[in-house]
């Protein structure tokens, strides 16, 4: 019973709708924010699958666990593992006071200001927040956990390139975010841009996005401004192109 919500997937929006018709829990005061390192976003290309999370459960109970953290966030799902309404295992000194949430990705080495490590952080923000909302207890530096908080463990995680300050300021909606809509002289990613404010999902932005003869499309529609970022390995382009509809989700 202790991995029941294995097999349920969530969007940020369903995931509130989840919550609502759930009791809040007694042990919960904090959050603990996770990486899971292995398998990394290179690793998983179009993000989780449910049978990845299967995959997961059993490899924590190839280690005796009879539990293990509450969730799996990637680009733009959440999915479930152990119910929110008991504790979890994930951090030795927190499982018995905190809401455990992986993020898809290694941010040791992966990027978590850009393209799909942007996005997964996004989605893990939001999914934390609607936590915080939902358990009814304030978001901060100390009700926010990283897992390298934890006295008892020498983990990175959520990995060396992901601070609490900028994790909080997405989940806050602060305008100091990355999460915002970028100035309009700025350039951004185009697969991060259509995913964040178009409605597409990662997968479906980076088969939109195509070069032809030297000049970049996105669904077919041509992108004058657009570059590929050798130093980022993406397609950015003027933010005051995007901003003006040209990529839209038909």
């Amino acid at each position: 019973m202790s991995y029941e919500n294995v097999g349920k997937v969530w969007s940020v929006d369903s995931f509130k709708e989840y919550l609502s018709g759930l009791k809040q829990p007694t042990f919960a005061k904090s959050v603990t924010i996770h990486h899971t390192g292995a398998p990394s976003l290179a690793q998983r290309p179009n993000g989780f699958t449910v049978q990845h999370i299967h995959n997961i459960k059993g490899f924590y109970q190839s280690l005796g666990w009879s539990k293990g953290p509450h969730l799996f966030i990637d680009d733009d799902q959440i999915f479930g593992m152990t119910p929110l309404c008991m504790t979890g295992i994930h951090a030795v000194s927190f499982n018995r006071t905190s809401i455990g949430i992986e993020i898809l990705g290694d941010y040791d080495c992966e990027d978590p200001l850009n393209g799909r490590g942007a996005a997964a952080l996004r989605t893990a923000a939001a999914a934390t927040k609607a936590l915080f909302e939902w358990l009814d207890i304030p978001l901060n530096e100390d009700t926010l956990k990283f897992h390298r908080d934890d006295p008892k463990t020498s983990k990175t995680c959520p990995g060396r390139k992901v601070t609490k300050e900028h994790f909080i300021a997405l989940a806050q909606g602060s305008s100091n975010s990355k999460a915002q809509t970028p100035p309009q002289t700025d350039e951004v990613s185009v697969v991060e841009y259509a995913t964040q404010h178009k409605g597409y999902t990662a997968a479906e932005a980076a088969k939109a996005l195509k070069v032809k003869n030297g000049m970049t499309f996105f669904a077919n529609v041509w992108i004058e401004s657009a570059r590929y970022d050798k130093s980022n390995a993406t397609t950015v382009a003027s933010a005051a192109e995007l901003q003006s509809d040209i990529v839209k989700k038909n």
